[in-house]
């Protein structure tokens, strides 16, 4: 079993490395556009992330999380993202595909009867920053003609963990909690940013390319911490003038937070220029100006995250989070990215019918219904400005066994997001469809029983 595991790890990585997930103008910047949530749970609930406890999400960005996984649990994500730009009296949409997460989680410590403590591990892949731009930008010079200029960019950078989240503290009835967790993260990734110069008029060794590429390896890692207090509320609801029941609500309050540090990325840049004709898509090479390489070093920024939970009667939950990343601190061979801090805001909620009732029959009264809002301020700096995002989304998990105790679920959710500044009339709206697997493998999962006939 972990033969397979790593060999899908080392599968999923090619894949990440090799996809575009992005179109954005802004990817230019930095090391390219930031992954916000990678679940697809997380990210219909407006990607919250550092307090929410559920057995069926595998949270890496709280790894204090990771005491909620109660079997060894399988997630597997996806996201297409419909991007519409729309620049005055232009506009341009575009579309792409991309793996979002791939996590395996399994408890160490269970029996909470026996052992007041729990503790679980996580290992996993999941992106970092994406870049993907493709810029067109033209003048015309007298005796030259016109010129064109054309910038466009691709590839990525990731980030492949292991952890684990373990009970610090823990009472006999498990109502008082302090969790903590750690993960490992050896980062890695490849960016290239090109830019072609064309003159119309000219002897043809003039048109000019230049690209720089740079890949990154390091390890940094993240820390999380959460506590919890379940408190109980006995009500008596009339039946008749002279029959009450008692009805018993339990409420889980949840405050978390997590901290990633920001680490010294090992960075090799390769710097290629050359004059050339024909097109750049097809050049004939006429001079090469400069190739060199050189190692160096990418300063990443820290980034911090607190958040509160409310589930009631394990119908209801709700959750906001506070997110901050300090990529003012981004640095890229000793040269800072002229960035600004990003912050967002996240709203969140999940609500389940009937989640005691599992053998009702009625599938849609254990369906999870999730929706959320997120509001923040990009790292990007334009014209003095920080573009804001801001963005609705909604979700539905479904059970794959309703009628009986089986965590395995299939999630789906969409966002609809714009982000704009009035320093520029430069607008992205964002239309994206989430779809993710979580798979416990256990004896209520009926594909893993071995079969008993032929």
């Amino acid at each position: 079993m972990r033969n397979y595991i790593i060999l899908l790890l080392i599968v999923f990585a090619s894949q990440v490395m090799a996809q575009r997930s992005t179109f954005s103008p802004y990817s230019i910047y930095g090391l390219g556009e930031p992954s916000r949530s990678n679940t697809t749970a997380l990210s219909s609930m407006g990607h919250v992330s550092a307090a929410i406890s559920d057995a069926t999400i595998i949270n890496s960005t709280n790894p204090a999380s990771y005491t909620d996984i109660t079997r060894p649990s399988f997630s597997f994500d996806l996201k297409n993202e419909l991007l519409s730009i729309n620049s005055g009296n232009t506009s341009q949409a575009s579309n792409s595909f991309s793996i979002q997460n791939f996590s395996f989680a399994f408890p160490i410590i269970n029996d909470f009867k026996k052992h007041k403590r729990r503790m679980g591990v996580s290992f996993g892949l999941t992106p970092i920053s994406n870049m993907g731009y493709d810029l067109y930008d033209a003048e015309t010079i007298p005796d030259l003609g016109q010129i064109e200029y054309r910038f466009f960019g691709d590839g990525g950078i990731n980030s492949l963990h292991t952890g684990t989240g373990f009970d610090i503290l823990a009472n006999e009835k498990r109502t008082n909690l302090l969790s903590a967790g750690g993960n490992l993260n050896y980062v890695f990734g490849s960016i290239s940013q090109n830019r072609a110069t064309e003159i119309e008029r000219s002897a043809a060794a003039t048109n000019l390319f230049r690209q720089t590429s740079q890949e990154i390896s390091a390890v940094d890692w993240n820390i999380g911490i959460r506590a919890s207090h379940i408190d109980t509320i006995v009500r008596n609801i009339r039946i008749n003038d002279s029959t009450f029941q008692e009805k018993t609500t339990l409420i889980l309050m949840s405050l978390g937070a997590y901290v990633r540090p920001g680490a010294d990325l090992n960075t090799f840049t390769q710097t290629l220029e050359y004059t050339y004709s024909d097109s750049f898509n097809n050049p004939n090479i006429v001079d090469t100006l400069l190739e060199k390489t050189a190692n160096g070093t990418t300063s990443s920024p820290l980034a911090v995250g607190v958040g509160i939970s409310l589930n009631i009667g394990n119908k209801w939950v709700l959750t906001t989070d506070y997110s901050r990343t300090m990529w003012s601190q981004l640095t890229i061979n000793g040269k800072n990215a002229n960035l600004s801090d990003a912050q967002r805001i996240s709203l969140g909620a999940q609500y389940i019918p009937e989640f005691d009732k599992r053998e009702s029959g009625n599938y849609l009264k254990v369906v999870r219904y999730r929706a959320g809002f997120s509001f923040g301020q990009t790292m990007l700096n334009v014209n003095g400005q920080q573009p804001i995002i801001y963005g609705m989304t909604a979700g539905l998990g479904f059970p794959l066994f309703s009628a009986s105790s089986s965590n395995s679920i299939f999630n789906i959710g969409a966002e609809v997001a714009r982000r704009q500044t009035s320093a520029t009339s430069l607008t992205e709206n964002y239309f994206n469809i989430y779809a993710g697997f979580t798979i416990t493998p256990h004896k209520y999962d009926q594909w893993f029983a071995k079969r008993k006939y032929d």
